[in-house]
């Protein structure tokens, strides 16, 4: 199952939550003031790589994005 990150619209909480593929499309439930009204977020992703020339080198970190 995908996490997801979402908004809520009530009270501004940023939270994330499993959710399978048939509930893609339901309505979520902040679990801090309990409305139904959360907008799904952007994340970046993380994958794993292979050995880098690079030293140090991570695919994963915090990044900015513009």
């Amino acid at each position: 199952m995908p996490l997801y990150e979402y908004r809520c619209q009530g009270c501004g909480q940023n939270f994330e939550t499993l959710r399978g593929a048939h509930e893609k499309d339901a309505d979520v439930e902040c679990p801090q003031c309990g409305e139904k009204k959360a907008q799904k977020l952007m994340s970046a992703c993380c994958t794993a790589k292979g050995e880098s020339s690079q030293p140090n080198a991570s695919s994963c970190g915090a990044k900015r994005f513009t």
